[in-house]
């Protein structure tokens, strides 16, 4: 039989290669350049504690812990009789048992008791000899030493009392202290001498071990290894965060929807609203954040602009705080606002709010539409410049009247933008200062508009709603046209895909599905892992904010209710009465009289015609309604008639030199067959 060499079996002693498939592409190794090093140290550590870091934070932190210590000394002194029969009962009890501890330990201790025990039963003669004289060794330094200590403390004593240095409070406090020493060594383990001030906490402290097994219980995962730390988990305000690697293939998406499992799993068993999720740096990544206490036992700091201060519609405006209690403010200036949820989640509140902050500016001029019809922004009546309620006819075409000027105006400032020195307007855009200047009428117009689906799903109306709100959606914001656009209803129909896509600040409350979700935070935002679906029903005012911040985030946003908001109203009137841009009392809110465009372009045709071209029919329009049609083109004219369901279309005509030109107009059938019956010609008209 050959001898196989040892080496040979050691698996080591080979180089083992995978096998190359394809040309090689990896980049050659190289020495690291120190360039290279410096961002592979990770993200620094903070200085100061996150919980530490706001100002909101720090008061908050003081005012529990100035609370919680008042609290517990009221609570322990209406309980001191209590505490004072237990001590002498535990005292007693606890001096024999201190006693006898000191006599054993003197006399050599137990250490070695249960083996000359054991010794004694086996008849083991020698081996219990040999402990019992290390035992008497043991005992004669200790009792040396425990006489020694006696005498000194003794003598200590009779020194003190003998020349009276301690004063009688210095004795009263010493047997106190022994005393009490002597009752806790004395109490039964189950039973402390004094009384829980608070339950058992509702959290445990977040480690490594509790959040990988959380995990598995979403089903992705079939290890705990496979969770990884990319920081040590760490104290982030009111709670632990822990920063997760998930396995291959699992999205941070993934686990968001599973955020009830985790906080229902054995290894938290906590509240839903006191485990929180936000997607990483990459799709693979989750932050998981626990908190001390569910948020909805977390009292919410009050709104900055309750009760004193004023807006500023360029600078971040105060509406909400995140899920640590942290503040967040967002500009509200230069985008378009879209607000959907379910019902009863908070959806009005939350734009009433919004409002607030910008009537707090005396420059914004305030539109307000109610047409839910209950009266939820009833407080703006008094210095808005457009107010309406409900969804009768006369007010849908009231609302359709002042959208259509609305759209006018913001033609107008563009005009007005476009013939301003590049040294006054640089950007083409509303500044602060040509927003101050009265003369250009360029001040910030914010329009809200609660259910705003009753337009958009008007069967005579719709049309043209979505056509004048895309406009004022897209171009708005540039010349100072904000429109707030809320919904209960986000779908299709009820959210025209021009706007949603188009709004550039989005905040979605509780809703029930992908669809809506992304309806109102945009496509793919819940396969990313923001999802307003994870809110409970319980979780009134809370939304994830989209365009207010570098990232998508959970807002809890500050809850003002209607009589609170009447003051603040009454807080803006003032300042806009030091400022000059309050109405007149008993001045009438302008109320532009409603028409119908199709109506108006029947009533310009030129008899006998079949078509007309549209640059025909827009100067007519203008002769007819200066105030509405006067700024209109042949453009604008196109789009109006596309709204109302009769969109232009090439006609060839010929001219007065006998050629053909073809342009786009209106065909008079097509016309007659959109009016109404009773506004056709012979028919009642």
């Amino acid at each position: 039989m050959t001898a196989i060499p040892f080496d040979e079996y050691d698996a080591e002693a080979y180089d083992v290669e995978a096998q190359q498939v394809g040309a090689p592409v990896d980049p050659p190794d190289r020495p690291a350049t120190f360039a290279e090093l410096i961002p592979r140290q990770g993200q620094r550590k903070p200085i100061v504690p996150a919980a530490l870091r706001s100002p909101d934070q720090r008061s908050a932190l003081a005012r529990w812990a100035a609370g919680y210590g008042l609290h517990t000394i009221a609570y322990h002194l209406t309980r001191s009789p209590k505490y004072a029969v237990k001590v002498l009962v535990y005292a007693p009890r606890g001096m024999w048992r201190v006693g006898s501890a000191v006599v054993f330990w003197a006399a050599g201790g137990r250490e070695n008791l249960h083996l000359m025990n054991t010794a004694a039963n086996r008849d083991d003669a020698q081996t219990w000899q040999s402990l019992e004289h290390t035992r008497a060794r043991r005992a004669a330094g200790r009792l040396w030493g425990a006489g020694l200590a006696g005498g000194v403390g003794g003598g200590l004593v009779v020194v003190c009392a003998a020349l009276g240095d301690v004063p009688p409070a210095g004795w009263w406090a010493a047997s106190v202290g022994l005393v009490l020493t002597a009752a806790h060594y004395g109490r039964p383990a189950d039973r402390p001498i004094l009384d829980r001030v608070t339950p058992g906490r509702a959290y445990r402290k977040l480690t490594a071990e509790t959040v990988r097994a959380a995990l598995l219980a979403t089903g992705h995962g079939k290890a705990p290894g496979d969770f990884l730390f990319p920081r040590e988990i760490m104290r982030d305000g009111p709670g632990y965060s822990a920063l997760v690697d998930l396995p291959a293939g699992v999205t941070a998406g993934m686990v968001v929807e599973k955020r009830e499992q985790v906080a229902g799993s054995p290894a938290l068993r906590l509240p839903l609203d006191q485990v929180w999720f936000k997607p990483g740096r990459h799709t693979g990544q989750v932050e998981m954040w626990v908190a001390d206490q569910p948020l909805s036992l977390t009292p919410q700091p009050a709104w900055p602009l309750l009760k004193a201060g004023r807006a500023d519609i360029f600078a971040p405006l105060p509406f909400g705080t995140d899920e640590r209690n942290n503040p967040l403010s967002g500009l509200l200036m230069f985008v378009s606002i879209l607000i959907g949820a379910i019902p009863r989640m908070g959806k009005t509140f939350v734009l009433r709010l919004l409002m607030l902050a910008a009537a707090l500016d005396p420059r914004v001029e305030i539109w307000a539409a109610d047409l839910k019809g209950t009266g939820d922004l009833r407080m703006f009546q008094r210095l808005a410049r457009r107010y309406f309620v409900g969804d009768d006819d006369d007010e849908i075409e009231s609302l359709l009247a002042s959208l259509r000027e609305l759209v006018g105006e913001m033609r107008r400032r563009a005009k007005v933008l476009r013939g301003l020195p590049a040294d006054v307007c640089p950007e083409s855009k509303v500044t602060p200062d040509l927003a101050a200047n009265r003369s250009l009428g360029l001040h910030p117009i914010v329009v809200g508009i609660d259910e705003c689906q009753v337009m958009f799903t008007h069967p005579e109306h719709g049309k043209e709603f979505e056509a004048l709100c895309t406009d004022l959606v897209k171009r708005g914001p540039a010349l100072g046209i904000i429109l707030a656009l809320a919904t209960q209803r986000p779908d299709a129909k009820s959210l025209p895909t021009g706007i949603s896509g188009n709004a550039g600040a989005r905040l979605c409350l509780k809703v029930m599905g992908q669809q809506e979700n992304d309806m109102v935070l945009g496509t793919s935002m819940y396969r990313n892992g923001f999802r307003a679906t994870q809110f409970a029903l319980t979780d009134k005012g809370m939304a994830l904010a989209v365009g207010f911040f570098d990232a998508p985030t959970v807002v809890r946003t500050y809850y003002v209710d209607a009589p609170t908001a009447e003051r603040v109203v009454d807080r803006a009137m003032a300042l806009r009465g030091e400022a000059g841009t309050l109405p007149e009392p008993g001045e009438e809110r302008p109320r532009v009289k409603a028409y119908n465009l199709l109506a108006d372009v029947r009533a310009v045709w030129v008899p006998g015609e079949t078509a007309l071209w549209s640059e025909l029919v827009v100067p007519r329009l203008a002769e007819l309604r200066p105030d509405v049609y006067g700024a209109w083109d042949v453009k604008t004219f196109g789009a109006a008639m596309k709204a109302a369901g009769v969109p232009t279309v090439s006609i060839h005509r010929k001219l007065d030199d006998g050629k053909g030109a073809t342009r786009y107009g209106v065909k008079l059938d097509a016309l007659t067959a959109a009016l109404p019956a009773e506004k056709r010609p012979g028919i009642g008209n």
